[in-house]
């Protein structure tokens, strides 16, 4: 069984004294809604084995990232819910977001994943969202660069079954495969959708911009929302704050506006890349491009529009 991460002196310290200034800030204003709309959590816990997708059982991960972190975590900064998403080292075994959602029913909704190509996908999301709670399902074509499963008419009665349901769809695609999405969203306009990381441009490319632009005739779905998270995975500069990936945000917030946009940070403590309180100063400080009112829209009252929050209100 995991145990929920231990922080050292250093950090107990640094966290007292987030604690402390959190706390006055919260004095000085009133609280916000801050929803995480994208939190992958995994266990090392052998009775929900390894089964990667592209990697198999023998993917080795050294440092798990329990839900009890996250529990934690978003006392520690004051987030409402967030939205689990099995990270895809489980492979198409949703068991311990299921776990994880049963264990704290009020914090948190689930997606899990399907296998695209399972020609019993539908029967699959059906079960999951009947059998288990689960409010949608995550694909990841951006693994499959030369694909067409994704506007495929095989995988028709997934959307289908989707739009029956009232799933939740969210997307890990490259900038290539958006018209492909286009055509779905077109197809299936009861199915909301997320695109995930910002439509992951790719920022190696010598222009990566004519692809990218790709993404911005989504915005003509309102069902169609962008995840603006993950700087730190877009970034070629790697260090915060990530000034590379600001022209990209403010694209996006420019095409879209703010009641097309989410929040996401990818994981709980312990965070290698950016701590919490970095995920949102990034939001608050450096994309200065948002108005206030659309900054609420992103960090969490468009969420509540997607998803059915447990005692939401």
């Amino acid at each position: 069984m995991d145990q929920p991460f231990q922080p050292s002196r250093r950090e107990l310290l640094a966290g007292a004294a987030a604690g402390l200034a959190a706390k006055a800030g919260a004095e000085a204003a009133p609280a916000r809604l801050v929803i995480d709309t994208h939190l992958e959590v995994w266990t090392l816990d052998p009775k929900f084995p390894f089964n990667h997708p592209e990697r198999g059982k023998d993917l080795k991960v050294e440092m798990a990232a329990p839900i009890e972190n996250q529990v934690a975590q978003m006392r520690d900064f004051g987030l409402k819910y967030a939205v689990l998403i099995n990270p895809r080292y489980f492979g198409w075994d949703n068991s311990y977001i299921a776990h994880s959602l049963k264990s704290y029913p009020n914090l948190f909704v689930a997606h899990g994943l399907l296998d695209p190509l399972d020609p019993k996908a539908a029967e699959k999301l059906r079960y999951w969202v009947k059998e288990h709670g689960f409010q949608g399902m995550r694909f990841s074509p951006i693994y499959h660069p030369k694909a067409t499963w994704l506007n495929s008419p095989d995988f028709y009665p997934v959307w289908k079954e989707a739009e029956r349901l009232e799933a939740v769809f969210n997307f890990y695609i490259a900038p290539h495969q958006m018209p492909m999405l286009e055509d779905m969203a077109g197809r299936f306009p009861g199915v909301k959708i997320i695109v995930d990381h910002a439509g992951k441009p790719d920022l190696k490319a010598p222009d990566c911009w004519p692809e990218f632009r790709k993404m911005f005739r989504l915005k003509r779905f309102s069902q169609v929302w962008i995840s603006n998270s993950e700087p730190y995975e877009m970034s070629e500069v790697k260090t915060y704050p990530y000034p590379d990936t600001w022209p990209f945000y403010k694209a996006i917030y420019e095409e879209f506006g703010g009641k097309q946009l989410v929040w996401g940070t990818g994981y709980p403590r312990p965070r290698w890349e950016l701590p919490m309180d970095k995920e949102l100063e990034f939001v608050d400080r450096y994309c200065d491009f948002y108005t206030a009112a659309d900054r609420e829209l992103l960090l969490g009252k468009n969420a509540m529009r997607i998803w059915k929050f447990p005692n939401a209100r």
